[in-house]
């Protein structure tokens, strides 16, 4: 009886971390690139619909393909400025040892967690 428990215990908290690892996970993927469901998948999905106008007949059709040039469309424009490096502020070394002392901790917690399950069951 006290293995089926301790069984369990271990069951759960495995189910509540990928659970909860997903959700994270979903949580970034939408914050950063906009909710999931609102895009139409690459492959499926229906095409837009489509209106079709009447071609123009004759010298009006040959007018109505040619391309229109803006004005000014011979001066060459210059190339736009590059933006300057940013430079290693303060601000950015202490947010990259940030993120490095993060994960240190990561690591070695995941480690830390698996020498406990190790404990657990051997």
């Amino acid at each position: 009886m006290k293995g089926a428990l301790k069984f369990m215990a271990v069951v759960m908290a495995m189910a509540f971390c990928i659970l909860f690892g997903v959700s994270l996970a979903t949580q970034g993927t939408e914050r950063i690139h906009g909710p999931l469901g609102t895009t139409a998948s690459p492959g499926g999905g229906k095409p837009p619909a489509r209106s079709y106008a009447a071609a123009p007949a004759g010298k009006q059709a040959a007018a109505a393909e040619a391309p229109v040039k803006p004005a000014g469309a011979g001066k060459a424009e210059p190339p736009a400025p590059r933006p300057e490096p940013v430079k290693d502020t303060g601000v950015n070394r202490f947010g990259n040892k940030v993120g490095d002392l993060l994960q240190i901790v990561a690591y070695h917690g995941m480690r830390w967690i698996v020498t406990l399950f190790e404990a657990i069951f051997s």
